[in-house]
């Protein structure tokens, strides 16, 4: 099964993201139900794996923390390639995408070793489907965007299941993060 670990973006925020695709107006946006911040890709793994991976998600214990969303870059490689909304390094994002890292390898599940740029996928886009003068310009309009802080109180292990009309999304559990107000 295909997964990943990520934050799920929903209510407002999505709602926001959605304002900022428009404004954006190049590639093929995501909807709104696949807004995340991916954590881990684990790509294709055996069921029994997610599970004992799942076990070991349910040992983070971290405070629930705000993101803050700030400028837009480009990601992908040559061939395939998304605008992002970037996001803040705040610490305990830091820490709870190092500790998801950690989770998965403990289990037999190898994760990429690439430095971890946080962000959101607003669109997905083919080189040869835009020209670089409209990527340009959709980086440039998203520059200084900036969203208020978003309250991150869980991550989850997400199944993607790849269709003729793209991804699709679906939680197979999720994690809460300790509610730090409430000492």
């Amino acid at each position: 099964m295909r997964a990943f670990v990520g934050i799920p973006l929903i209510g407002s925020e999505a709602d926001q993201l959605l304002d900022v695709q428009d404004r954006l107006s190049v590639g093929r946006a995501v909807p709104a139900a696949n807004l995340h911040v991916t954590l881990a890709f684990l790509d294709d793994q055996p069921v029994e794996q997610l599970e004992m991976l799942h076990e070991e998600l349910e040992l983070i214990r971290l405070p629930s923390f705000e993101m803050i969303l700030k400028g837009i870059d480009i990601f992908g490689s040559a061939k395939s390639r998304s605008l992002g909304l970037l996001v803040s390094p705040d610490p305990v994002l830091m820490d709870l995408q190092a500790r998801v890292v950690r989770a998965a390898r403990r289990v037999g599940i190898k994760t990429e070793k690439r430095r971890f740029r946080p962000h959101v996928t607003l669109c997905r886009f083919r080189d040869a489907q835009h020209a670089p003068n409209k990527i340009q310009g959709a980086i440039s309009r998203g520059a200084h965007f900036e969203m208020w802080p978003i309250a991150v109180s869980e991550f989850a292990l997400f199944r993607s299941a790849l269709t003729s009309e793209g991804a699709v999304y679906d939680v197979l559990s999720d994690y809460p993060l300790l509610d730090m107000r409430a000492h």
